[in-house]
């Protein structure tokens, strides 16, 4: 167990700015009940584990009797967990006695008795004598001293064949948001009623091309005046590169399994009409390709990931493209197969999901999408579209078909 009185590890006393603000400054802004429509776009990002599952453990059957671990849970993290998921058992953390007792309440507005809840930073975690299959930790390493000690910290309670999910802030789309921190701690504004009203005043009168505007467009959390504060006055709060996300992972001695929204780090879905860029982008390895296309992008303000330890086996979470073992696994999509018509009125085909562009497919890959529901291999899939041939090009139109919806994030791969 780590040493919990290591003099490297914050105190988080209420003299910490940190700890100041979410103590005034509740955030998320809370709710007395989570069946509220003003909580309901927050309860849906959580999702359930068991529709989540397929991402983080793609391999065998899903799982959801789960120890969880809601790693700087706010006013309505942990409980938004133990409500989706009651048959797990759900541990909140963090350092706001304010938002805990938010927590409380809810726990006891929705008789959640899976939910427990402590008074604990993230450094000490190991004080709990507890480990995790599950750690959601979105939103909070940003803002911490050290985020490579806290995410250390959290792998050293996560089971072996665990899965920690992360949200940190993305440095190139949220660049107008460090403007208009710049200016506001340049010009004095401070977290008060005044100093939010400046916020508010200011926000109202930026000129249309301002760099946070695209970043407005998307957030979910300014129409509180804690989010205002957390978003423009917030004392500590750093972003992260693609490159830092992997360092960050790296130095924390843990292993980086995956994007959950690969749509934004894979060129098929934003670039696809761009071939020039596509085949430069397709020469770099990984790493180096999810760094450009946050380059290339430019607006992605959040970065979303997942890790797990090094000892995991790379087999239970690796989609194993090179392999035979391809074949008999199965496609699960989350997008639609759409006809359209082209020259000639022949019928061309894309899939498409909620918010994003479609991609377009090839009329046998159209075939291949149409027989998938979940349940069948991609063998099978192919078997019913009528695809035959050799088992090299079996595995070749497999390999090209899931890639390509796997690397537009429109869909995950179980075996």
């Amino acid at each position: 167990m780590a040493d919990t009185n290591s003099p490297s590890i914050p105190n988080y006393s209420a003299d910490d700015p940190v700890v100041a603000q979410y103590e005034r400054w509740q955030y998320p802004a809370p709710v007395a009940d989570l069946a509220d429509p003003a909580a309901a776009a927050y309860l849906r990002s959580y999702n359930t584990l068991d529709n989540l599952a397929p991402i983080y453990w793609p391999a065998g059957s899903a799982r959801t009797d789960l120890d969880v671990l809601v790693a700087g849970c706010g006013t309505m993290a942990a409980a938004c967990y133990a409500l989706l998921n009651p048959h797990c058992r759900v541990v909140g953390i963090d350092v706001s006695q304010a938002a805990l007792a938010h927590e409380q309440r809810l726990k006891d507005r929705h008789k959640l008795d899976n939910l427990t809840l402590h008074h604990c930073p993230i450094e000490r975690v190991a004080s709990l004598d507890m480990s995790f299959d599950f750690v959601g930790c979105q939103g909070v390493l940003h803002h911490m001293p050290d985020p490579v000690a806290g995410l250390r910290a959290l792998g050293g309670v996560l089971r072996r064949d665990g899965v920690i999910a992360i949200m940190v802030y993305a440095k190139y789309g949220r660049t107008g948001v460090y403007m208009l921190q710049d200016l506001f701690r340049l010009i004095g504004v401070e977290q008060t009623s005044q100093g939010v009203a400046v916020v508010r005043e200011t926000l109202a009168n930026l000129p249309a091309d301002h760099p946070v505007q695209a970043y407005r467009r998307h957030a979910t959390d300014l129409g509180s005046d804690a989010g205002l504060v957390d978003t423009f006055l917030h004392p500590r709060d750093r972003a992260f590169s693609v490159g830092d996300c992997l360092s960050l992972v790296t130095d924390a001695g843990m292993a980086f399994q995956n994007w959950d929204r690969n749509f934004f780090y894979y060129p098929e879905g934003p670039f696809q009409n761009v071939p020039a860029l596509c085949h430069r982008l397709a020469r770099l390895p990984d790493e180096q390709l999810w760094q450009a296309m946050e380059l290339a992008f430019g607006a992605v303000g959040v970065h979303y990931f997942h890790v797990c330890r090094r000892d995991r086996d790379i087999a239970n979470y690796r989609v194993p493209w090179g392999s035979q073992r391809l074949l008999d696994c199965i496609p699960l999509v989350s997008a639609k197969l759409i006809r359209g018509e082209g020259p000639n009125r022949r019928p061309v085909w894309s899939m498409a999901q909620a918010g994003l562009p479609p991609v377009s497919l090839s009329e046998a890959q159209a075939a291949i999408f149409s027989h998938v529901n979940g349940q069948r291999t991609i063998r099978d899939c192919m078997a019913a579209a009528g695809v035959r041939g050799e088992a090299t090009l079996l595995l070749d139109v497999a390999r090209d078909f899931l890639r390509r919806v796997w690397r537009c994030g429109f869909g995950v791969i179980r075996w």
